[in-house]
């Protein structure tokens, strides 16, 4: 599984590619309490195949994330990677 993580003033948002089951996935936290999950979405649960799918969610809670985590999560999924963390800064990876 590869992990893409911005933190941002209490916010965690874990963004990636789960290689064993081939699906992309976003988790969201807020002072250590769950704001949202792909498998609580029955439009994205473990059959969602496109990272932007999470854009427009992201921008309801009022997230913003680098452009960057977006291109990396697809480079994972079309090379098939895994085990693979990333942290993120408002100015890109850190």
């Amino acid at each position: 599984m590869s992990q893409h993580i911005y933190e941002h003033q209490g916010t965690e948002v874990r963004l990636g590619y789960d290689r064993p089951l081939d699906y992309v996935y976003c988790y969201v936290e807020r002072d250590g309490e769950p704001l949202y999950s792909n498998l609580s979405d029955p439009q994205a649960g473990t059959q969602q195949q496109d990272v932007d799918y999470f854009r427009p969610v992201l921008k309801e809670l009022g997230i913003s994330l680098p452009e960057a985590m977006f291109d990396e999560v697809k480079h994972d999924q079309a090379n098939h990677v895994g085990n693979r963390v990333v942290r993120y800064t408002s100015l890109g990876k850190a």
